[in-house]
């Protein structure tokens, strides 16, 4: 597994707090008076970029969302659509510990959740194999990653809604935090990534069409 290769994307860097961002398959450039009006327009590592440089909590703005509906999807859906962007993300196999946080990632840019992703799909991710379990992830300060009760160390997972775009295309993020066991297995350095992704569903099957990613070690 190779975090820190950018499949088919192009880094750009610069004085903001990224460490990276990284898009593909972006668009062209947009008059935009407004981030709110735009956002569901704007290419993922505009947006990526918004959340950076974001000053912490939940301020009530819709960064993530963009002001686009929730996609309405059946549970079976919906875990297609998160099992897409995981493999996008993630080499899943056999060695790979991946767990999933059910707290839901915020429309806004700020990570404080107010909803719980449904356990239905939880289970449609397990009986997938896209993920081993669930985590819910203790932190000690913000230099070190976080635990789990787990077997091994690896990473823990956070998504947001899915929103939908224009036909069946829907628009998600996925934050990642590698973590150590409860008993200290692992790397204590903190490691993140947030990544954006829009899916398109053809014949039943999502496949992803565009990717940003931010990364913060």
């Amino acid at each position: 597994m190779r975090l820190d290769e950018m499949r088919q994307t192009t880094a750009v860097t610069g004085p903001s707090p990224l460490s990276a961002i990284a898009s593909r398959s972006v668009s062209g450039p947009l008059r935009c008076f407004s981030l709110r009006r735009c956002a569901t327009h704007l290419p993922l590592a505009a947006l990526l970029l918004s959340l950076a440089c974001k000053v912490g909590g939940d301020d009530g703005g819709d960064i993530r969302g963009g002001g686009a509906p929730s996609a309405k999807l059946d549970a079976a859906q919906r875990a297609g659509a998160y099992d897409a962007a995981l493999r996008e993300a993630f080499d899943v196999d056999s060695a790979l510990v991946l767990l999933i946080d059910r707290s839901v990632l915020p429309r806004s840019g700020g990570w404080e959740s107010r909803d719980t992703l449904d356990a239905r799909v939880v289970r449609e991710l397990l009986n997938a194999g896209a993920i081993r379990g669930e985590c819910s992830p203790v932190r000690k300060d913000t230099k070190h990653g976080p635990t789990c009760v787990s077997s091994g160390p690896g990473y823990v997972v956070r998504v947001t809604d899915l929103f939908q775009m224009h036909g069946d295309t829907v628009r998600m993020f996925l934050a990642a935090d590698r973590f150590q066991t409860a008993s200290g297995i692992g790397p204590a350095q903190k490691f993140s990534f947030e990544s954006g992704y829009e899916l398109l569903r053809k014949n039943g099957k999502w496949t992803v069409v565009r990717e940003g990613r931010r990364i913060q070690r």
